[in-house]
């Protein structure tokens, strides 16, 4: 394997890495558990928007990171190795979209939850509507970066 491939790879694995770390916050957020459905705060621990606003934030940075790493590793790719490149590059950009817009709904919320702003109804479906159609996108190039790795891996 060259060089470029293993660093390809290797990336490939991290952005798969923070792939993980964005879904334990989107399921934080959005996945359904009783402290949502009855607040309890005696029982239920609450929401740490500011927390997870700041992971998310943190993943963009490492997303951004591996992404200019990839574009630059495309440069003195093989053929194969480009496509797989922009490929994951395409994935990348993506993700970090979404995060993105996930990463302004947990400061709307972590303002709302410090009595900071009035974020409104309207305004979050607005914004949910949006991370929706992005995750949609991310992953329907995930399968298609997936197809690519098959064949970049042989």
């Amino acid at each position: 394997m060259t060089n470029t491939r293993n660093e390809l790879r290797s990336i490939a694995i991290e952005v798969n890495s923070l792939l993980s770390r964005y879904i334990v916050i989107h399921d934080a957020v959005f996945k359904f558990s009783l402290r949502k459905v009855i607040p309890l705060p005696s029982i239920f621990k609450a929401i740490d928007f500011g927390d997870l606003y700041n992971q998310a934030k943190q993943i963009i940075a490492e997303l951004e990171k591996y992404n200019r790493e990839t574009e630059d590793l495309i440069q003195k790719a093989t053929q194969i190795e480009r496509r797989f490149g922009l490929s994951l590059s395409e994935y990348c950009v993506a993700l970090i979209e979404t995060v993105s817009l996930l990463r302004d709904i947990l400061f709307q919320l972590y303002l709302k939850s410090e009595n900071l702003s009035g974020y409104r109804l309207s305004e979050y479906n607005k914004q949910c509507d949006l991370y929706k159609k992005a995750a949609s996108e991310y992953r329907s190039l995930g399968g298609r970066l997936n197809d690519v790795y098959s064949e970049f891996i042989q």
